[in-house]
């Protein structure tokens, strides 16, 4: 039964279950291509059916027209509902690891076991030379095509698998969904509606994937292998990955687009999903010829593509967790000179992000985008007025909730004492960075590259160096006016360091403290409700992308209580959030 399965499913699910049949000759998985992500927003690919004016009925029936085309829509087009909406989807955002719940687990529990790692990697490798040449597929236009969305469908399909693609959206979502599946065999191509059948693609598919004589034909592999194990429990062995044997076999470039221009004569068509499994069979069965010619007996090509491909099956997927040093990984932090308020802030941020991203299942970069989380911190606006200039409207879920942003905000900086050694830290890498930028620039190879290139004259080269060596000077002096701060990350004082706990590094304490925090501070602590964290008033969902955010004081001066407290917020969370 899948995890995230709803209640009364199961016994549904057990009696249209269909017996699974040998599929043939194998089947194959390509990674659909990722979006270009809009500037200022963090997300991923975005994929999708129908357009920011059609309904639902309306694309469901452009989905189901022939051939299967990706349509063209509006990246931010507020008309297109959520798929989880749309699909009654329940994701476990739960910021706990993901649990691998089909798989067998070592005798002591510790890890799960991948059924790869019982199978010799000799068995996986074909080594017989055909009788004649591989066979081209038919044209897309001469080739059958059958949209599944029905168990019956799915059923059907089980006993033919020959070749499929993963689609994925991960803007709209927090961690992401596979929309589509496009399978081929050597004479059919269909398309599943994996967003409809979410459910029921593990249960009819999953022995498929896993069967060890049955090769799985995939091209980069990496990320299709983790959205199969998160979203439908499939593992898969006997894979041939067409990204690593195009690495092995040492070809011009290693994208799907040249394979398909270079061993097929095709030139990629983006408005046809399904073209990618078309002709991957094909390419396969030459790959494998080429590997087999050129291997010698010091260098088997075959066996080092296979080896490679075992080696991206057996990466297990791991869901993202929150820990208290996450927010340092956000994308684009370490250029900016930020003092320990400013960081204190993006730390609050970046905690309240999370929690609503996981709450509502939405993208981080949907709630609230790095670029505009770090501006944030660093004007550090006191009131909503201030805060709704900055934003513009462009976030719901920080126009929802501008109280209470600003009252994290202001919370934050007036504890960002516990901030003072990791800013100066911070601080400290920066002017290494710029230092080996000087060092580069400075340096003979640079100036030969940059003489080579002609596109860079000797007084730019000049100002350039000049322009860094300022910076660093600047920077230094300003670091050597300001006092240090004691406990400074690496170079802690014996016994004393305070953290952002507000006591001392003593872990018993902090756990003991954190239980009245509220959760969108601390949701990775071991006491954490999934349900609402610590006694946090949950997010009402008034509509997809939407959230109602809890009644706030409007006044917003130093007199209000709730702008006294300290950073996180301690006592009853009921006396922060009335």
């Amino acid at each position: 039964m899948d995890e995230f399965q709803g209640p009364g499913e199961e016994e549904d699910e057990a009696g249209d279950k269909a017996t699974p049949e040998e599929a043939g000759d194998g089947f194959q998985v390509v990674r659909g291509k990722k979006k270009k992500r809009p500037n200022g927003q963090d997300g991923g690919s975005a994929s999708g059916a129908g357009s920011g004016t059609m309904t639902a009925k309306d694309k469901a029936a452009a989905a189901a027209a022939e051939p299967w085309t990706k349509a063209r829509v509006s990246f931010h087009d507020p008309n297109i509902p959520r798929p989880q909406d749309v699909y009654a989807i329940r994701v476990n955002n739960y910021n706990v690891p993901f649990d691998h719940v089909w798989l067998e687990r070592t005798e002591d529990g510790s890890r799960p076991i991948h059924p790869l790692e019982k199978l010799p990697m000799e068995q996986f490798i074909d080594r017989n030379v055909p009788e004649s040449e591989p066979v081209k597929p038919a044209d897309l236009e001469d080739t059958p095509f059958t949209l599944v969305e029905d168990k019956n469908g799915l059923a059907d399909l089980a006993k033919k698998l020959k070749s499929v693609d993963l689609e994925h959206n991960q803007y709209r979502s927090f961690q992401g969904l596979t929309c589509l599946m496009q399978i081929s065999t050597r004479t059919e191509d269909f398309v599943v509606d994996t967003l409809k059948l979410r459910i029921y693609i593990g249960l009819y598919l999953k022995e498929h994937f896993k069967d060890p004589t049955k090769r799985k034909v995939m091209h980069g592999a990496d990320r299709d292998i983790m959205w199969l194990q998160r979203d439908f429990h499939i593992y898969v062995c006997n894979l041939f990955d067409t990204g690593q044997a195009s690495r092995v076999l040492q070809m011009e470039r290693n994208s799907l687009e040249h394979l398909l221009r270079h061993f097929c004569g095709v030139t990629a068509n983006k408005e046809y999903a399904r073209e990618d499994t078309h002709y991957l069979l094909y390419m396969y069965d030459l790959m494998r010829l080429r590997l087999q010619m050129e291997s010698t007996s010091d260098n088997d090509l075959l066996l080092e593509v296979q080896k490679r491909s075992n080696e991206i099956c057996l990466q297990l997927y791991e869901k993202e967790l929150l820990t208290d040093t996450s927010y340092l990984h956000i994308y684009g932090l370490q250029e900016h000179d930020l003092d320990a308020k400013q960081l204190a802030v993006v730390y609050a941020l970046h905690q309240w992000r999370d929690y609503i991203a996981r709450e509502v299942d939405e993208s981080t970069g949907y709630v609230l985008p790095n670029k505009a989380l770090i501006e944030i911190a660093k004007k550090m606006p006191t009131d909503t007025a201030e805060l709704k200039r900055m934003v513009k409207s462009k976030y719901p879920f920080v126009d929802e909730n501008l109280d209470q942003v600003v009252d994290i905000i202001w919370n934050a900086t007036e504890s960002s004492y516990a901030f003072e050694s990791r800013a100066e830290q911070l601080k400290k890498e920066r002017l290494e960075q710029l230092a080996d930028r000087v060092q580069t620039i400075s340096s003979p190879e640079m100036k030969t590259s940059m003489n080579l290139s002609g596109q860079i004259r000797s007084m730019d080269k000049e100002i350039l160096s000049d322009n860094i060596h300022q910076q660093v000077a600047q920077a230094t002096f300003q670091e050597l006016k300001r006092p240090m701060a004691l406990g400074a990350v690496g170079n802690s004082t014996s016994g004393g360091q305070r953290d952002f706990f507000g006591g001392f590094s003593n872990k018993s304490e902090k756990m003991e403290k954190a239980k009245s925090y509220p959760a969108f501070y601390y949701p990775q602590l071991p006491q954490y409700s999934p349900e609402v964290g610590y006694g946090f008033q949950s997010i009402n969902r008034t509509m997809a992308g939407t959230a109602q955010s809890p009644t706030g004081n409007k006044e917003r001066d130093l007199q209000n209580p709730r702008r006294r407290q300290s950073f996180p917020p301690s006592g009853n969370i009921s006396d922060t959030h009335q």
